[in-house]
């Protein structure tokens, strides 16, 4: 077989790829509903969602996960002051983000039992 025979034979295969198994799946689609993942209607409901299952579990691993670290510092400094110092400013700067994810948290809270206040 000639190289342009090859590219003609190897676009013929993958036009007829695409009709068998993309088409029907486009035809599909039609009936595919998409659904909301925060399953709120209200501004309240979706800043709780927001905060109580997104910001606080991964920011609360990450916060550990950087405590740990800390302490891993604080571990292999050996006594070098260079080195605990920075294992200090780690755990410093882990607390630090611990307590802002907090916050965020209270401030959350707080604005939405004000809302939840103001409709009521």
């Amino acid at each position: 077989m000639s190289k342009k025979t090859k590219n003609i034979l190897s676009c013929f295969t993958l036009v007829l790829i695409v009709m068998i198994f993309v088409t029907p799946l486009l035809l599909q689609a039609q009936e595919i509903k998409i659904i909301n993942p925060f399953k709120q209607n209200s501004i309240q409901g979706l800043i709780e969602v927001i905060v109580n299952d997104i910001l606080m579990p991964v920011g609360g691993v990450i916060a550990v996960l950087m405590i740990m670290y800390a302490g891993f510092l604080y571990v292999t400094a050996r006594g070098n002051s260079s080195k605990i110092e920075k294992a200090h400013q780690a755990l410093l700067w882990a607390v630090i983000g611990a307590a802002i994810l907090l916050g965020a948290w209270v401030i959350s809270q707080a604005i939405s039992s004000t809302i939840g206040q103001l409709k009521a």
